[in-house]
C-alpha cells in the first residue's frame, strides 16, 4: 500500500486469513495488522491454554465467537463463552483457557503499539520465556 504523500510504502496489511502461525496451544490468524492495530482470530484447542501475560504497549478486546472457556483477569476468574466481550488494558494480568470439548474461538482487535514481543508471560505451561 503506498502512501500518497510521499509514495513509501507503508506496513500496513490486510491478510485476509491467510497468515497462520501456530502455537503448542492452537494458532492465530492474522486478518489485518499495522503498526497501530492488529484484528486477529485465535483457535484454542480443547484442554489448552494462553501463558498468563500482560502487555506494555497495548490493549485489546476480545470476542468470543465460539466454544467454553475460563477467562482470568487479574486475580478474578470469570466464564467465558460464545457472544462474551472482554477489554483487557494494557498492564493487566490475563489467560484464557478451553475449558470445552469443541475450539475455543476469539476474535481479538489490539490497539497501540501492536508487536507480537510485547508479551510479559507470568506463567506458562508450556514453558516459553517471555517474547521481550
Amino acid at each position: 500500500m503506498l502512501n500518497g504523500v510521499n509514495g513509501t510504502m507503508s506496513k500496513t496489511r490486510l491478510h485476509n486469513g491467510d497468515v497462520r502461525v501456530r502455537k503448542p496451544w492452537g494458532q492465530y490468524t492474522d486478518i489485518y495488522r499495522s503498526p497501530t492495530v492488529v484484528f486477529k482470530r485465535i483457535d484454542i484447542n480443547p484442554g489448552e491454554e494462553i501463558s498468563y501475560q500482560y502487555h506494555d504497549c497495548r490493549d485489546e478486546h476480545w470476542y468470543i465467537s465460539s466454544g467454553l472457556g475460563r477467562f482470568k483477569l487479574n486475580d478474578e476468574v470469570l466464564v467465558a463463552c460464545a457472544g462474551d466481550t472482554f477489554h483487557i488494558k494494557r498492564g493487566v494480568s490475563h489467560q484464557i483457557s478451553n475449558t470445552g470439548n469443541l475450539m475455543l474461538t476469539i476474535f481479538e482487535m489490539q490497539c497501540g503499539d501492536c508487536r507480537e514481543d510485547d508479551i510479559v508471560r507470568l506463567s506458562d505451561k508450556y514453558e516459553r520465556p517471555d517474547e521481550h
